[in-house]
């Protein structure tokens, strides 16, 4: 299954993206989901389908999720651990048996799943915290006390779970995503997201004038970030100019599902080429407002109010970055950034240590500008990764604002 991460950039949208009409962004309210349908049932009352949401990029962004779509089909089974076996032939596969909804899933009453990403933990961590012990045990190859262990398991009362599982179409396989909640969980994906993302900032285009356009989006099957350039930049002093970001970002699986963030760019001339940084504080301080899983949609929609924070937020973010430029000794700063990869415990960004710490070695900064270029560079070094990325950006803003 394809994992890497997708990305819309400013210069891949066409001139003739304009914006979008609500009847085409509702498109993505899927009515087989139950999370989708009441969403939907909710904003139709508030908008006009005629509407036009004149926000540039909208349209190429509602596109690729519809195409993402076409390739990753989500589906959720609720299992209880006796019907789960280990292994296909020698590879370390989780299946699904006696599967009693067997319309949902092609007729099949055996699933073969590949755990990804941090799957294959999360399912041992949920087994009386055996998920280091499962990790050396398959990674060493001993299939045998793997599938022991599980009969074992299979005699103490395991509450059932409910697992989610996608349907990549391109090599038809199932893969298993994660393990959620049964109990009040609501499906906010990725296409939520962005419908809410959108419906959002035409609210605030209305009432402030305030224009937005689609800066920059990452994505992959079960995340997506996008950010949203504003009309609102100011100088920073000596080193170039501070630009407003609204960050929309959303989680299928983890507990904060949908979130909106206050992010800045800080852009900068090198050698007469204009570049630009993303940074961000952790949450706390970059926080405009969440929805998260375990609310119920007309509540969660009642949240969107709380984006009036904006203004505030972004605020207080300039004030941070304007002390960047007391910044004497840039060298102490790289150093920082070096410590804080060398000794990071975040699996995603574990992947592109070396890279990241050889260009930190072999570049010497001179002053701010430098730095900022350096800073760039490694962002660049990790841009295939969507956690990857949103690490750095954390780490670096530490370093130059808090300067640890």
């Amino acid at each position: 299954m394809e994992t890497k991460k997708r990305s819309i950039l400013k210069l891949d949208i066409p001139k003739s993206d304009k914006g979008i009409l609500i009847r085409d962004l509702f498109k993505l309210l899927i009515s087989t989901d139950e999370t989708a349908s009441q969403i939907k049932e909710v904003l139709i009352k508030q908008f006009e389908q005629d509407e036009f949401i004149p926000i540039p990029g909208a349209y190429t962004l509602v596109n690729s999720q519809i195409v993402q779509n076409k390739s990753y089909i989500k589906k959720d089974l609720i299992s209880s651990i006796e019907n789960i076996s280990f292994y296909s032939d020698n590879n370390f596969t989780i299946n699904f048996n006696n599967i009693t909804d067997r319309e949902k899933f092609e007729g099949n009453i055996t699933l073969t799943t590949y755990p990804k990403y941090s799957a294959q933990r999360d399912f041992f961590g949920s087994l009386f915290s055996m998920d280091k012990y499962a990790k050396k045990l398959i990674d060493k190859g001993f299939k045998k006390i793997v599938e022991t262990n599980l009969e074992l398991l299979k005699a103490q009362k395991i509450k059932d779970k409910k697992y989610r599982l996608i349907h990549y179409k391109p090599d038809n396989n199932y893969y298993l995503r994660a393990i959620v909640s049964t109990d009040n969980y609501h499906d906010y994906n990725n296409s939520i997201a962005v419908v809410i993302a959108l419906l959002t900032l035409y609210k605030e285009v209305k009432s402030s004038g305030i224009a937005y356009t689609l800066k920059l989006c990452e994505y992959n099957e079960s995340n997506i970030r996008m950010f949203f350039d504003t009309t609102v930049e100011k100088e920073l002093e000596g080193i170039g100019n501070v630009r407003n970001i609204v960050e929309i970002s959303n989680d299928e699986i983890k507990r904060e599902a949908l979130r909106f963030s206050g992010v800045c760019t800080i852009v900068y001339d090198v050698n007469k080429k204009k570049n630009e940084i993303y940074i961000k504080p952790r949450d706390i301080k970059s926080k405009i407002l969440t929805i998260k899983h375990n609310q119920k949609p007309a509540n969660g929609l009642k949240s969107l109010a709380d984006f009036e924070n904006v203004d505030n937020v972004h605020k207080e973010l300039y004030e941070d970055i304007k002390t960047i430029k007391k910044i004497k000794d840039t060298e102490q700063i790289k150093f920082l950034i070096r410590r804080k990869i060398d000794n990071a415990k975040n699996e995603d960004i574990k992947k592109f240590r070396v890279s990241i710490l050889n260009e930190l070695t072999k570049t010497t900064t001179k002053n701010i500008l430098d730095l900022l270029h350096l800073f760039n560079n490694i962002q660049v070094l990790a841009n295939e990764d969507i956690e990857a990325s949103e690490y750095l950006r954390y780490v670096i803003y530490e370093a130059l604002i808090n300067r640890k």
